[in-house]
């Protein structure tokens, strides 16, 4: 996974020292992969220490790690690179740049999904006799995309936000079902609850979440950490699906190519 998606992915839950960090290395990764651990933590006027903590809670040894892979997530497009929208920006700029935060994060996603794992679920999905999918608030609506798109397809898919619903469907879950939960925080603690349930009766488990630090991706079978945009979240105050739908639209195609090789009855 790209070291600034890491960095975006857990920048909410940073204690402000380290978020100091994150500013500093998010305005100018490029520049920050060519300096050494001293002169990252005087011009984010932070200790040293501040910078070593940041790179463990990333997943990161130690600081070369976590600038080497920096280093290694710059070779994105240079047509990809942009500045946050400003309030100057007149409406022409603002268009440009929501269209390059969207490419930015849809590759890094790209970069960070693990494909045999996504592969895996679209298998298990195929085989499942009910595929629930758990998601409430800003994330039921996608919940309801993806249960819609599998249920198009003939498999018995129900999407379910309501808690009380919930809890009513926790208590049906068999080890021949799918559980996936969406939660853009990761934190979400009814889809967590749920997730931990579901793994209680066997069921095969994923999660999507735009937190890579989410408590679910130590629990699940997949879990899938996809980007969020930094500047729909900044402007409008939510932050945006994109990255997550995209990455349901591929494990759908996945589904859809695999239900092609079996009987309807099969499915059905």
């Amino acid at each position: 996974m790209p070291a600034r998606m890491k960095i975006r992915s857990a920048y909410s839950t940073l204690p402000t020292a380290e978020r100091k960090v994150a500013d500093f290395i998010l305005e100018d990764p490029e520049r920050a992969s060519l300096m050494v651990i001293n002169e990252i933590a005087d011009s984010a006027n932070v200790s040293v220490p501040s910078v070593t903590r940041l790179a463990k809670k990333l997943g990161y040894a130690g600081f070369l790690d976590f600038r080497v892979s920096l280093a290694s997530g710059n070779a994105s497009l240079e047509s990809l690179k942009s500045d946050p929208v400003r309030p100057e920006d007149s409406d022409e700029k603002v268009v440009e740049k929501a269209f390059l935060s969207s490419m930015r994060a849809l590759e890094d996603t790209l970069k960070a999904i693990d494909k045999h794992k996504l592969a895996l679920l679209a298998r298990k999905i195929v085989q499942a006799d009910r595929i629930y999918v758990f998601g409430t608030a800003a994330s039921a609506a996608t919940a309801a995309d993806m249960a819609s798109q599998l249920n198009f397809l003939g498999y018995d898919a129900l999407a379910v936000a309501d808690p009380i619903v919930m809890d009513v469907y926790t208590k049906r879950f068999s080890p021949n079902d799918v559980f996936i939960g969406i939660s853009r925080s990761g934190r979400t603690k009814q889809i967590l609850d749920a997730v931990k349930l579901a793994r209680q009766h066997n069921c095969f488990t994923a999660f999507l979440s735009n937190y890579i630090n989410s408590p679910a991706a130590q629990v699940v079978d997949c879990f899938f950490c996809t980007c969020r945009i930094d500047d729909m979240k900044a402007v409008v105050g939510r932050e945006s699906n994109l990255s997550m739908l995209a990455t349901i639209g591929a494990l759908v195609m996945l589904v859809a190519r695999s239900t092609q090789a079996v009987s309807p009855a099969e499915h059905a």
